[in-house]
C-alpha cells in the first residue's frame, strides 16, 4: 500500500518550493489547511504582504498526466470558513530559518495577532 502521507506532505512541499522559485520576493508560504483536508497557499514577504495568486491544493491524490480533482467542498465555497489550521512554510533546516520573533511578527501580520508557532 502506497504511504499517503509521505505523498502529501512531498506534494505539500514541491508546490511551496514552486511558489518561492517563481516569485524570488517570498520569504516562506502562508497556508491554511481547509476540515476537507485541501490546502490553500500563498507567498509572503519579508513585511508580511502576499505575493502571487492563491493556490488551492487539492487533498486527493494527482494522477500523473491528469488535472487535480475537484473538491465538492471547495466548489461549493472557497473554504476560507472551514480553516483548521494555518501556518507559514519556511524553505530551509532550522539554522536557515529567521529566528522565532521575525517568523512571529510576519505570521501576526498575515494572519493577525492570535498567530502562534507550536514549540
Amino acid at each position: 500500500m502506497e504511504d499517503k502521507t509521505n505523498y502529501t506532505s512531498n506534494f505539500f512541499g514541491e508546490n511551496c518550493q514552486k511558489i518561492l522559485f517563481d516569485h524570488p520576493d517570498a520569504i516562506g508560504v502562508a497556508y491554511k489547511v481547509l476540515d476537507c483536508g485541501c490546502s490553500l497557499l500563498c507567498g509572503v514577504t519579508a513585511q508580511g504582504n502576499p505575493i502571487g495568486t492563491l493556490l488551492h491544493l487539492s487533498a486527493q491524490a494527482v494522477k500523473k498526466g491528469k488535472r487535480p480533482p475537484i473538491c465538492l467542498k471547495c466548489k461549493i465555497d472557497n473554504g476560507l470558513k472551514r480553516v483548521v489550521w494555518e501556518g507559514i512554510y519556511w524553505p530551509g533546516i532550522e539554522t536557515e530559518q529567521p529566528d522565532k520573533s521575525f517568523r512571529l511578527l510576519i505570521g501576526r501580520k498575515v494572519f493577525g495577532p492570535g498567530y502562534f508557532e507550536p514549540d
